[in-house]
C-alpha cells in the first residue's frame, strides 16, 4: 500500500500567510517604531505638535507643558 501525503493549503490573503507576518513582524514593528520616533523628532519643533501630542505622553510630557499652562494649573 502507497501512502500519499496530500499537499496542505495554508491559508492567505494576497498571498500573504500567517506564517509570513509572523517572521516578518518583529522587523516591521522594529521598522514602524524608528520611523514614528523620526516622525515626533521632525514634527518636535511645531508648538501644536508640542501642546496637542508631545505634552500628553504620561511620564515625557512634563518636557513640553508650557510654563503658562503650569501657572495657570
Amino acid at each position: 500500500m502507497l501512502l500519499v501525503r496530500r499537499a496542505k493549503v495554508q491559508p492567505h490573503f494576497l498571498g500573504i500567510t500567517p506564517e509570513l507576518v509572523r517572521r516578518w513582524a518583529p522587523s516591521g514593528f522594529g521598522f514602524l517604531i524608528a520611523a514614528g520616533v523620526v516622525a515626533i523628532q521632525f514634527a518636535e519643533p511645531i508648538p501644536r505638535v508640542r501642546k496637542d501630542i508631545l505634552s500628553k505622553i504620561p511620564v515625557a510630557g512634563r518636557y513640553w507643558q508650557d510654563e503658562e499652562e503650569e501657572e495657570t494649573s
